[in-house]
């Protein structure tokens, strides 16, 4: 019984949140690392990589619980549909 509390306080935080805000989290963090390693190519890898998972993600995972938005979905997909096209040139003007 004392483990249930903090289950549920967890639990009413996490319901906020949907799997796209926690893919926006990990291409924040992945910004983050290949700003460190200081290459432009790496960056736009990773720019790549997370606009394929925004565009792939089907739309009824980016949804969250307690959410009636029907506009959230989109604005990943047109995110991530951004990366996509606009990381190649990221590429191909990075030097290293």
């Amino acid at each position: 019984m004392a483990t249930s509390l903090p289950l549920q306080v967890i639990d009413s935080i996490l319901l906020k949140y949907n799997v796209g805000d926690a893919f926006l989290l990990l291409f924040g963090l992945a910004v983050i690392a290949a700003l460190v390693v200081r290459s432009r190519k790496v960056l736009a890898l990773n720019t790549m990589l997370f606009g394929v998972i925004f565009v792939a993600t089907p739309t009824s995972m980016l949804v969250a619980a307690d959410s009636s938005l029907l506009s959230e979905p989109l604005a990943y997909k047109f995110f991530g549909l951004v990366l996509v096209l606009s990381s190649p040139i990221l590429y191909v003007t990075a030097r290293k």
